[in-house]
Formats: C-alpha cells, structure tokens, sequence
C-alpha cells in the first residue's frame, strides 16, 4: 500500500545533483537548506586535506547533506511499505528527513580532523545538538514553525550516543535508521566521494539493487535487506574497506591532518591565545586558515606557522616509519590509545622524540619535527544487518540470518582483520631533513612506550 506524506513526495525544489540526480526538496526543508548554518557547509569540505592527493576532491558538506535526504527519502518509502512495515507518525517523518539533512550541521572546517583535539572541541554531533536545540537560533524557529516538529527530537537522533541526554526509543529507532552498518550517510558518502576523487571503487554498487532490497526488520527495529541485496552490500562494504585504505588514510592525508592538528594545538594551548573553541564554530575553512595565520603571527608561534604554512603550500612531513601488524601488541596499541584519547600526552611524546632526534643529528629541535599519527579507532568495518529469504531458506536456519553467516557471507571474516591491517596505519612523521628521517625511521619504535 502507497503511504502518502507531503514531505516524500517528489515536490518542490528540484536540485541537481551529480550522484543522485534531481534532488526535490518540500518548501519546509528547504527552509532548513536556507538557513545561515546550512549554507556554511557549502565551504565546509567533506574529505578535509584529501584534495591534495585527489584534486578534485572539492566537494562539500552541503551536497553530501542533500544526498543523504534524498536517498533517505528512498529508503523511509520502502521501509513504511515494507512486510511488516514500519509504522510512523507524521511528526516522525518530519523528525527523521530533517535530521537526514541536518546531521552534519556541526562539522568544524576540513572535515572530522579538528575533533580529535580534545578537550578543545566535541564531536560533530554534540555541536549538531547544541545548533539545533538554541531556541534562538534560526534552524529551532524553522523546526518548530515550519515543519512543526520538536527540535530535541531532530538533535536525538543525531547525537543519539550523547552519554549526557536520555533518548526515547522512538527517537533511537529513527537513529537506528539514519546510522548503521547500511545507512543512507555511508551509501551517500562513498560513491559521492569515490566519484570526486576519480577512483572506480563506488561504481561497482549497484544503488538501485540496494535500495530495492531495503525493508525492515520488526523485531530488531532495525533496517534490514532481502537475499537480492547481499551482492551489492557485499559491494558497499569493499567500498569502504578500498576508500580508507587508499584515499581517507593516504599517507599523504595523514601527514597533513597530523600537521594540521598539531598547529592547532600548539595555538590553542599558548596561555596568551585569544582565540577559543567557540571560535571555530561558525567559521569556513578559508576563515579560519586566517584566523590561525594572524594569532600565530601575533604570538611569535614561528613552529605552529611553519605547520600550517606547510598543510596549505604541500610541503609536508615524511613517513619516517610504520608500525606494521605484526608489531601491535596489545601493550602497544593500549599505548597509542592512551595518546589518541589525550592529545596533550601525545604532543609531549612528539616533543620528547624530537629533542632526542635533534641532538643525534646536530640540529636544534623545535619539537614538531616528528608528528605520531594515530587513526581514529573506531573506524572498524561493521557489518551488522539481517538478510530476509524468500520460501526457499538455504538451510535450516530460522529467518532472518546475519549477513556474516557463512551461507549468506564470507567477506566479513576476512575483510575486518584486513581492514586492521592493511588500512588503519600506524605511522611516524618527520621533516624532510635527510639524516633525521634516517635515525628516526630506524630507532623510533624503540621509543614508543
């Protein structure tokens, strides 16, 4: 049976996108489209420092948040006419497509790399959150007034993790839709961002196969697929696995978020610093490159400005060395976490290697010649998601299997071990100085505890 809502009809504003076609926004979406804090994400880039491997990885938040609506609207339709179908109230569709296109209203500029500096900023979520609950914000008038839905609902499900707010589980179901193992933000960002980037990885999913096989899954509250889906999850996940591996953590990304980073904090962490967290909240990129630039200037950070001087001319660090597979122990990887979770640590750590180096080779260190780069640990494929059969069931099994049972398939057993292998890199970064990358590239692991 057809579900008929004004927000899922294909009314309204037709935008053209290159992924997905005609996007068709309803005039009360586009209300939250037009909203001061919408349009920033035009200049707030999705891939961070990708471009400078990847030229034309130029493209923005702004048309990944319009992607992520459209295919969202997709799959809500499928899911409402699903057997069973999900069951929603009107306020619940409302809630569900404006979180869709709000869901990175709280990005920093260049993407996720300024939120691994705690405790100076928060995740993008919880910023989401605090955008969206200011009842004297433009985006809460456009919530309540025009679309008639509660703004704490829209920021539940998207900071439906916050340890600090009590989320409904009509509010979690929503959430459950939104992000997961097949979500409409990691379809979205893949093939758009494989197509920027000019690498024929995201061509192998078969969108229309997915979202066909899209239903819902009652007694998990979860979105589920059917048998004639696995093929292209199958695809989606490999996607992923080939997108980190060699573009989001390309050494050469890495080494420029890892200077980037660095620069920041050494700013921030100067006791006479004028700028703050608050600072970097509603800036673009390009704004902010500034700002840094004068407040380094300003207090004589000759090492912070070569940094950032380094990120935005290419001039970056060297990959001194890997810490290969076979070299994480568990002692190890405790270690780097304790780094990953406290920046602080791991700016003293870099300080430390530095001076050692330096005095091996005669030079007088400044201490952000060797840069440890740690990637986000929680970035581990998952793959949960259940596949419903049709009569014929392959086994005994009762419905639905898991899609890692051995009979629907095979790709995550292997694939999760190799994506923490072969893509999540541990590496150390150095200056280009020939004698430093020598000692450091040999000795430096050493060090390391």
């Amino acid at each position: 049976m057809a579900i008929s809502h004004p927000l899922l009809d294909d009314d309204g504003k037709a935008i053209r996108d290159p992924v997905w076609g005609y996007v068709h926004v309803p005039a009360p979406l586009l209300a939250l489209v037009d909203t001061e804090d919408f349009q920033r994400l035009r200049n707030i880039s999705q891939l961070g420092f990708v471009h400078l491997v990847y030229p034309g990885a130029r493209h923005s938040r702004f048309e990944h948040s319009l992607g992520v609506f459209h295919l969202a609207k997709q799959f809500l339709s499928r899911l409402l006419q699903s057997d069973p179908p999900l069951e929603l109230a009107d306020e619940d569709i409302g809630v569900f497509l404006a979180a869709t296109l709000l869901h990175d209203i709280g990005h920093y500029p260049f993407s996720h790399t300024l939120e691994e500096l705690t405790p100076f900023f928060v995740s993008h979520e919880q910023r989401a959150r605090r955008l969206i609950e200011d009842p004297s914000g433009e985006i809460f008038r456009v919530l309540r007034d025009e679309l008639r839905v509660d703004p704490v609902r829209v920021a539940n499900v998207i900071d439906y993790e916050s340890a600090d707010h009590q989320v409904p589980d009509r509010d979690l179901l929503l959430a459950n839709i939104l992000s997961g193992t097949l979500d409409p933000d990691k379809i979205d960002y893949l093939l758009r961002d494989s197509m920027f980037c000019g690498v024929p990885f995201g061509e192998s999913v078969n969108r229309d196969r997915l979202i066909a096989a899209i239903r819902y899954d009652a007694q998990r509250h979860r979105l589920a697929i059917t048998s004639k889906g696995v093929s292209a999850v199958e695809s989606l996940v490999f996607t992923n696995y080939l997108m980190y591996r060699n573009v989001y953590w390309h050494h050469t990304v890495r080494s420029a978020t890892a200077m980037f980073k660095r620069s920041v904090q050494d700013t921030l962490m100067h006791p006479d610093c004028s700028l703050e967290a608050s600072n970097f909240h509603r800036v673009t990129e390009g704004e902010l490159l500034m700002s840094l630039a004068h407040e380094q200037e300003r207090l004589g950070l000759e090492g912070a400005r070569r940094l950032l001087d380094g990120v935005t001319r290419r001039r970056l660090h060297k990959v001194a060395s890997f810490i290969y597979p076979g070299e994480r122990k568990q002692g190890l990887l405790h270690y780097l976490y304790d780094l990953y979770q406290h920046p602080e640590k791991r700016r003293q750590k870099e300080v430390e290697l530095c001076r050692h180096f330096g005095a091996q080779v005669g030079r007088e260190a400044t201490g952000d010649e060797i840069l440890i780069d740690i990637p986000r640990f929680d970035k581990t494929p998952e793959v949960d998601l259940k596949v419903f059969y049709r009569e014929d069931v392959p086994s005994d099994k009762p419905q639905p299997l898991s899609f890692d049972d051995p009979e629907v398939s095979r790709l995550r057993e292997s694939l999760v071990d190799n994506f923490e292998d072969q893509a999540k890199i541990f590496r150390i970064f150095c200056v280009g100085d020939a004698d430093m990358l020598e000692r450091v590239g040999a000795d430096v692991k050493r060090h390391l505890a």
